[in-house]
């Protein structure tokens, strides 16, 4: 019986709560949309954290899977699985992607491929979507042309045909046998990943005279049952120890302590971990601040409400009831908030998943489900149990004699007690909304200081009017470096006839996206063993290279046509590897003239040029790499990018310049056509993101703060509408009232700053990584963000002073 009448006081609530806030639907859209807001951010964000860094791996007993090594050799590969007793198999992949081309039928595709060991599957427990895995004898030198490809290359290029295993697919100019499709959303080892190949030693990238000493292989495992990551790791090392011993001058036996094994989950998430839960912490912050604001608004709207509720209590309604009637106003305005917000996160998401620069491992299992949906209902019931629970408490026990007086007279003043340090309950809320404010703007001009920083670092070359391609040259049909050279000869020339066109060039990489490294040791210095030599950033280049990114020679000459495969091996260096050799450089011995060794070859290149430094990894290093050139006629690239100055609009060009590669090989396509200006922006995609992302919540903050200021003033002004009148007629002259009212505002903007600098000193010290030559401290950062904060507080507490000093002194009195 008590049950039901429990369920219809709990209706009879809520049919009141509507009708109250259908009395203010002003009120009740500015409650939800700002807590729409906090809850929208908090779910998108805990979709994401869920996706990537909670919930477990989409393979068979996710935490047995184990990272090994990151770069090993295919002997050391061998000796390890071969040797070690802590799993139960072992597999390898590439340490990069394999540059793929499919042609025949449509039109040639430049597609992103993996070579993988061929147990890979049985290792992560995943069962292909048709056909079968890989053999044993698929791996072997020499093995069947086999692949597998994934569900959306299936549906795209094949049309979903069920029949499609065992079918001939033209990959590379060569048949391979469709053996498989992967299942939709798998990702292993890279996302975007269309195709798999077999024996990853045969990676395409590295010339096939150096793979038996590029430790170009990760490796990836599954622990046996029982055992632990600690016992996995001093099996681990007692391997590399042996190894180191037996194979000294390997690059991978270098005498250091080995890789710590680590699970498969972290090696893939653990890059963005701290990224991750920074943005969290700042979407918590903007939650919690929208809530105080609520907060805040549900305060001065159920004190308005005290007479209502003292008549009520006179009339025998228990506080229950009254507390009960409120926490029901508060869930129906939360819940509404939670419906806005996860539809918010929606389009949230999907905006984010459209930023590829954010780099996001397990992107594709980021979606609203069922666990997320749980999750923002569970948020948005806390939030309004919460919103709702503090201002019922202090309205639901009304000094009943005092407030009928005040209706009797028909007085309006402030039911609000105060509290510590003479604040009242929504002042405080106001000075928290104002220190959280201040900690998510200091964390922005963080980064945003960081940004101006990197933007004005000279990249060492001029990415301006600059149209960059990648040419992904087929292994069978050239098969030779006669055949690359030509290719990428006859390429360039076409290109720079070409209207628009000024100069263009291969090389290997372009700057800012990676580098192929290898050791280099100077003829007539001390010799060292090969895993003990520097390591040196490794470039083919054309003969307009230099003058087409606009890289500055500094000393010799740059390549010309007469440096092809009949001349003398010559390379250029830059004047980081010159300082390294020639530490008296540009005095001293010159170093043009000397040879040079270059990986394990015992030939030596002669230096012909120096060229200046330029930054090939990213921006963020104040320490260029040594870098070398050689020509491309002498080492033409499988895969080679194109990089073409225009005199206008780079992206003009583009359509000619994949006519005249098709011209020349029909078959041959062109892929990742970007300007130079994208790339140099995509090299710092994810910071960018970063700060948008948390420059956004820091102005949403901002906001929301402010409005809490002009709030409580406001609020403030209207209560001591009497008081204000008092003064003036007894002499306040109206600069004194402006100063009165606006002093307010003044100090709760200096209590958030004093609080807010504390946790912002705290969070900084998160976000080191991300940034650049700014200390995470920079008193003039903090100095900045809180004159800039008091001037807002100051702006927002002026109009309502305003307001106070146009009150009519004999209109308040007559008033009251």
């Amino acid at each position: 019986m008590r049950r039901v009448n429990y369920l219809e006081d709990f209706l009879q609530d809520v049919r009141y709560g509507l009708r109250q806030l259908r009395r203010s639907p002003g009120f009740m859209a500015v409650c939800i949309i700002t807590m729409a807001l906090g809850i929208g951010g908090s779910t998108a964000m805990f979709t994401v954290l869920h996706a990537v860094l909670l919930k477990p791996l989409p393979y068979r007993d996710p935490d047995r899977l184990v990272h090994v090594s990151g770069s090993a050799t295919e002997a050391r590969f061998e000796e390890m699985r071969a040797a070690a007793r802590s799993f139960t198999d072992v597999g390898a992949y590439t340490v990069g992607l394999e540059n793929v081309t499919v042609s025949g039928g449509a039109e040639p595709e430049a597609l992103k491929g993996a070579r993988v060991s061929a147990n890979f599957l049985s290792i992560l427990g995943v069962t292909p979507l048709l056909g079968r895995g890989f053999l044993p004898e698929d791996d072997s030198r020499g093995g069947p042309a086999v692949a597998m490809i994934s569900a959306d290359l299936w549906w795209r290029r094949f049309g979903g045909d069920s029949s499609i295993v065992g079918k001939a697919a033209t990959i590379n100019a060569i048949p391979y046998t469709i053996v498989g499709v992967l299942p939709a959303g798998f990702r292993f080892p890279f996302p975007g990943v269309d195709v798999w190949l077999t024996r990853p030693w045969e990676w395409s990238v590295v010339p096939p005279q150096s793979r038996p000493l590029s430790p170009i292989l990760a490796v990836f495992a599954r622990l046996k049952p029982q055992v632990t990551l600690n016992q996995t790791q001093a099996e681990m090392a007692v391997i590399y120890q042996q190894y180191a011993a037996a194979h000294p001058t390997m690059l991978d036996a270098k005498p250091r302590p080995p890789e710590p094994v680590t699970p498969l989950k972290e090696h893939l998430v653990g890059s963005v971990r701290p990224m991750l839960w920074m943005l969290s912490g700042a979407v918590a912050f903007v939650l919690l601040i929208a809530c105080a604001n609520v907060a805040s608004l549900l305060l001065a709207r159920d004190a308005s409400r005290s007479q209502e509720f003292a008549v009520r209590t006179a009339l025998g309604a228990a506080r229950s009831r009254l507390v009960s009637q409120l926490l029901t106003e508060s869930l129906l305005l939360a819940i509404a908030a939670g419906g806005l917000g996860v539809l918010l996160a929606h389009w949230g998401l999907r905006a984010v998943a459209g930023v590829s620069a954010l780099d996001l491992p397990r992107a594709g299992e980021v979606h609203l489900d069922k666990f997320v949906l749980v999750f923002a209902l569970a948020l948005s019931s806390a939030t309004g149990v919460l919103l709702g629970l503090f201002p019922s408490l202090q309205v639901s026990r009304p000094d009943l004699a005092q407030t009928l007086r005040d209706s009797a007279a028909g007085a309006r003043r402030t039911s609000g007690r105060r509290g510590g340090l003479g604040l009242s309950p929504r002042e405080w809320l106001v000075g928290a909304q104002m220190a959280l404010s201040m900690v998510l703007l200091v964390g922005a001009a963080l980064l945003l200081e960081s940004m101006a920083r990197l933007v004005v670092v000279d990249p060492g070359f001029q990415p301006a009017q600059l149209l960059t391609m990648r040419i992904p040259l087929s292994e069978a049909r050239y098969d030779t470096d006669q055949k690359r050279a030509a290719f990428f000869t006859e390429v360039t020339r076409r290109v720079e006839s070409l209207p628009g066109v000024r100069s263009a060039a291969v090389t290997l990489t372009l700057p800012l996206t990676g580098f192929v490294g290898s050791p280099v040791q100077v003829v007539g210095q001390p010799p060292l063993r090969l895993n003990q030599r520097p390591i040196a950033i490794v470039q083919s280049v054309t003969p307009d290279y230099f003058r087409t990114l606009g890289i500055p020679l500094r000393r010799g000459r740059e390549f010309t046509d007469h440096d092809d495969a009949t001349g003398p091996r010559v390379v250029i260096i830059n004047e980081r590897l010159a300082r390294r050799f020639w530490p008296a450089y540009p005095g001293g011995e010159n170093p043009v003239g000397q040879q040079i060794l270059v990986g394990a070859s015992p030939r030596p290149l002669g230096i012909v040029g120096i060229v200046a430094d330029i930054h090939q990894d990213n921006l963020e290093f104040d320490d260029t790499w040594p870098g070398l050139y050689s020509a491309c006629a002498q080492s033409p690239p499988q895969t080679a990018m194109m990089a073409v100055r225009t005199e206008g609009d780079p992206l003009r060009v583009v359509s000619a310049v994949r006519r005249q590669v098709t011209s020349i090989d029909r078959d041959q396509p062109v892929a990742d056509v970007k300007t130079m200006d994208e790339v140099v922006e995509e090299s710092e995609g994810q910071r960018r993101v970063v700060l948008a992302l948390f420059g956004f919540f820091a102005g949403m903050a901002l906001v929301l703060g402010t409005v809490g200021i002009y709030g409580i003033v406001s609020y403030s002004v209207a209560q001591r509408t009497h008081e204000l009148g008092i003064r003036q007629a007894l002499g306040a002259r109206r600069v004194d009232i402006l100063g009165l009212v606006v002093r307010q505002g003044f100090g709760l903007a200096l209590s958030g700053i004093a609080l807010g600098t504390g946790g912002a000193l705290a969070l900084s010290r998160v976000m080191k990584s991300l940034l650049f030559h700014v200390s995470a401290s920079d008193p003039v950062t903090y100095v900045v963000v809180a004159v800039a904060f008091l001037a807002v507080a100051l702006a927002a507490s002026y109009i309502p002073a305003r307001r106070a000093t146009r009150i009519d002194p004999m209109m308040a009195l007559r008033y009251e």
